[in-house]
């Protein structure tokens, strides 16, 4: 008969989530998530799998909850450009949120992994492609709707917001100020007026 879990699930994963947020992946330790968790190693193996398999675990569902920008700002926009500005405003308000500074959870993976560990590296990739598909899909939909100029192809632009919504993540572990990461998107989106 398989054990049952005594441990509150999704606040150990919270507790681990922050942890790696913290020290990153080569700076935790299997004490620290026993530590942290206050679980047991054979707990931890039995109910997680090895350390990797728990980072990735975090990653994942931080890379879902994160999901929640681009949905929100999808519901509430009129048009596709409306929506890509949404996104970008939706970001700001998470990075002035983000008290600590800690920055974006998977930046600092691909950061710190995508060279050195390859199923990472490939989720990585997958979550990358998804969101310039995404970007891609709205920037069409403005350009059909003549929202958006076709100066550029809307896979170009694609390319563009993603690199300019990664680097409004990173400036933003740093760069506190709204009024900053404000003009920062007003002048990147620009370009597609």
């Amino acid at each position: 008969m398989p054990r049952t879990e005594v441990f509150d699930r999704p606040q150990v994963l919270e507790k681990v989530r922050d942890l790696f947020w913290d020290k990153g992946f080569n700076g935790t330790s299997m004490n620290d998530l026993v530590e942290a968790t206050g679980l047991n190693r054979s707990s931890l193996y039995n109910s997680f799998g090895n350390k990797m398999a728990l980072y990735k675990m975090v990653l994942i569902q931080y890379q879902e909850e994160s999901q929640d920008i681009f949905q929100e700002a999808l519901h509430r926009a009129e048009n596709p450009l409306e929506a890509i500005h949404f996104i970008f405003e939706n970001i700001v308000d998470a990075i002035i949120k983000d008290v600590e500074g800690k920055g974006c959870f998977s930046l600092n993976c691909k950061t710190e992994l995508s060279r050195s560990n390859a199923s990472i590296k490939e989720y990585l990739e997958k979550m990358q492609d998804r969101s310039i598909d995404f970007f891609q899909g709205l920037v069409q939909e403005g350009q059909d709707a003549r929202l958006i100029n076709t100066t550029e192809t809307a896979e170009h632009y694609a390319y563009y917001l993603y690199s300019i919504f990664q680097g409004i993540r990173m400036t933003g572990i740093l760069t506190r100020n709204r009024i900053k990461l404000e003009h920062i998107v007003k002048n990147s989106l620009q370009i597609l007026s």
